[in-house]
């Protein structure tokens, strides 16, 4: 209601990418738009630059709203289960398909949602639980016992990459990135939950 809304087809087609980066970085002057040049770093900036200009073809759905905020399951997903046999890439990325094939297969397993906490309320892989890549002490409650933990976002790296070099800085030792993040996950139809996922296509 004090500006224009940022889906705004005609906006978008005037205003550049640089006009839209500098926005973030610098605010905007006599607005309510501050300064975010200390509180995202360059990629994170561009990131946001990127997902406005995905709106040029009018505004993004309107989001579900949860009336109560998901409730999470275990921690630890088939604690009984034995230890999936994962192939990484680089050392670091997970593909979906062998991690879908482990919890198939009823393997033990840790998955976080590295994303803001109100994404996983909406929509988030079945058995995940939340812990955002800006809010890491919550990795605390997380065990450090070998058992296997996978993070996800959708950028797909980003913020999941945060999570899991912070796992290894605290020295747990079998750790990895969802390599095609929670949309590819998604696409391939494969098991979500939350608010904004009808009750007919929950597990």
């Amino acid at each position: 209601g004090t500006a224009v809304h940022l889906a705004n087809q005609t906006f978008l087609a005037l205003a550049s990418d640089a006009f839209l980066y500098d926005a973030v970085v610098r605010g905007r002057d006599g607005t309510p738009m501050k300064a975010y040049r200390e509180k995202l770093d360059a990629e994170q900036i561009a990131d946001v630059v990127a997902y406005l200009r995905s709106w040029s073809s009018g505004p993004p759905p309107t989001p579900p709203r949860a009336s109560a905020a998901a409730s999470e399951g275990p921690i630890v997903l088939n604690p009984s289960g034995g230890t999936p046999a994962f192939t990484l890439r680089d050392d670091l990325y997970v593909p979906a398909d062998e991690v879908k094939h482990a919890l198939d297969e009823k393997k033990r397993l840790i998955l976080i949602d590295a994303r803001v906490a109100s994404d996983w309320e909406r929509e988030h892989v079945s058995g995940a639980i939340s812990v955002p890549y800006y809010a890491l002490g919550a990795l605390d409650r997380v065990p450090n016992d070998g058992t296997w933990i996978v993070a996800y976002c959708a950028c797909p790296h980003h913020a999941s990459g945060e999570v899991v070099a912070e796992l290894r800085r605290r020295g747990y030792p079998h750790t990895a990135v969802l390599d095609e993040g929670v949309l590819v996950w998604k696409q391939r139809g494969y098991p979500t939950t939350g608010a904004g996922v009808p009750s007919s296509t929950a597990p």
